[in-house]
């Protein structure tokens, strides 16, 4: 009774089997058939019952080979040049191929984004990693499965670790079986229409997401949410990237820069990554700081997501603007690798970006570990996701907001529309671009110095980090930090549009 209370998780048939032993102990005691001793030892093993059941407590059975006909059926859109295609499955919302072509250092596509072969893999693979799914009805963590809204309280399954919610529960949207609205060669629209009590949130909620592939190679998600009931919402997407597409078996994402300029406060967790309702500044907090471009290896071992470092925050990135136009977004997020000279530029509405570096991806454990799909494998041994070796980039709002009265709400109410807009743009620019940029910008900044001498010797290193930016990834990393900020403090001091540097 005390664990119910405190609002566990307990299987049905797990919770009846406690719940009877301990009504039997209970009637024994009451008709003195029981001596003291026995009656303390039924009660003692009743109460472990009920433990178990806590400690037990695993995902349900998702029935994958019984999903409703076309639930693994690929759906692929692309744009009338052919240069970004997405393929999609109505099982989670699920992006399973994103392929871009415009790298300047490769020929032909690059799969961009992780996944499965098999598709049916998104549902019975036992290391669920949320590979391209949709998640709701909430993204994130909800400390310790419940909140309250509207005076009442709910209790939501404990589906890690038993210490809070990730991305809606077991059954969140990464597990249902999306409709298919409308569509045509470049956009898909999928509806779900999630029950109230659906995983424990309240509400009817018919939720919408329409996903485009423009011909400027961004591609754009469009959500839309209504619910019948006040409720909660907060959506998003989860992606997982590799800008290097592990061309020549690269194994992880650590050469990737990123740059995440308004990047300057994150959401403090705890050792549990459950957000406490306090905001950090990067400035406190280095390993964090991408306000200038850095390498995701840079600092990753500082991190402080596992014992061994890595990524997994969510950085505040300014305030919701849901009423701008997706096209006057400006990035939020810049990724790029020299290794295919493919880029990224993240535009949202949202108040925060979580970022997650691939630290549970294991390719050495034979128990664990995931295959590459075929278009991100090279040679004839079998090749699987290492550790690190995934970007991943969720525009959201604030991480438990739910119980945190100082964050955005996420409370939907009765008559409301939810509308979020995310875009990722993919691009392609040569290291040799990257670093003339660098010199140019270097030369501009120079011009009003006195000394032509000194102008002369600064001119002359520009130049030599330019065409060492395009031949040594390890010394670009060295230089590539002190280049940018040095273009920060040129950009502070010029006049005119800001020139795009890394």
């Amino acid at each position: 009774l005390k664990l119910l209370q405190e609002g566990r998780y307990l299987p049905p048939h797990q919770l009846q089997r406690g719940a009877t032993s301990l009504s039997f102990c209970l009637s024994m005691a009451q008709s003195r058939k029981l001596r003291p001793a026995r009656w303390l030892r039924c009660i003692l093993l009743s109460s472990a019952v009920l433990r178990r059941a806590h400690c037990r407590e695993g995902p349900p059975d998702f029935r994958c080979d019984q999903q409703p006909e076309g639930a693994y059926d690929p759906i692929t859109i692309r744009n009338a040049a052919g240069t970004l295609e997405a393929t999609f499955l109505r099982y989670g919302g699920t992006l399973t191929h994103l392929l871009f072509t415009g790298g300047t250092e490769v020929q032909g596509p690059i799969d961009v984004a992780l996944g499965w072969e098999d598709p049916r893999q998104y549902c019975r693979a036992p290391q669920h990693q949320y590979f391209g799914a949709s998640v709701g009805r909430v993204a994130n963590r909800i400390a310790n499965g419940t909140f309250v809204l509207g005076g009442a309280t709910y209790t939501l399954p404990r589906n890690e670790n038993g210490y809070d919610t990730l991305h809606g529960g077991w059954s969140g949207f990464d597990r249902q079986v999306f409709d298919v609205v409308t569509r045509s060669a470049s956009s898909v629209t999928f509806q779900h229409v999630s029950r109230d009590g659906e995983e424990g949130f309240p509400g009817t909620l018919t939720v919408q997401i329409t996903h485009s592939i423009s011909d400027d190679n961004e591609w754009q998600l469009h959500y839309h949410a209504t619910t019948d009931r006040d409720t909660v919402v907060s959506l998003t997407s989860h992606p997982y990237f590799n800008l290097n597409g592990n061309i020549n078996n690269m194994l992880t994402v650590l050469e990737h820069e990123i740059r995440i300029p308004t990047g300057d406060r994150f959401i403090e967790v705890d050792s549990h990554l459950i957000a406490t309702g306090a905001i950090g500044s990067v400035s406190e907090a280095t390993h964090l700081d991408f306000t200038s471009p850095k390498t995701l290896g840079r600092d990753i071992d500082r991190g402080t997501a596992t014992p061994q470092g890595g990524y997994d925050n969510a950085w505040v990135i300014g305030d919701a603007r849901p009423t701008l136009r997706q096209g006057a977004l400006p990035p939020v997020l810049e990724a790029y690798t020299p290794l295919t000279g493919i880029g990224m530029r993240v535009r949202t509405d949202q108040p925060s970006l979580q970022i997650y570096s691939g630290n549970f991806l294991n390719g050495t454990d034979p128990k664990t570990r995931m295959p590459r799909k075929r278009s991100q494998s090279f040679g004839l041994e079998p090749q699987y996701y290492q550790w690190r070796g995934a970007l991943v980039v969720e525009a959201q709002q604030y991480p438990d907001a739910v119980n945190h009265a100082n964050f955005p709400s996420v409370v939907l109410r009765r008559g409301e529309v939810y509308s979020q807009r995310t875009s990722y743009q993919l691009f392609g620019q040569s290291p040799r671009d990257r670093g003339s940029k660098a010199a140019s910008l270097g030369m501009q900044l120079l011009g009003p110095w006195p000394s032509s001498v000194v102008q002369s010797w600064a001119v002359l290193f520009l130049v030599v980090v330019a065409c060492a930016l395009d031949r040594g990834r390890r010394l670009s990393t060295l230089l590539g930090g002190w280049a940018s900020r040095l273009a920060g403090w040129g950009l502070s001091h010029a006049r005119g549009p800001e020139p795009r540097l890394k």
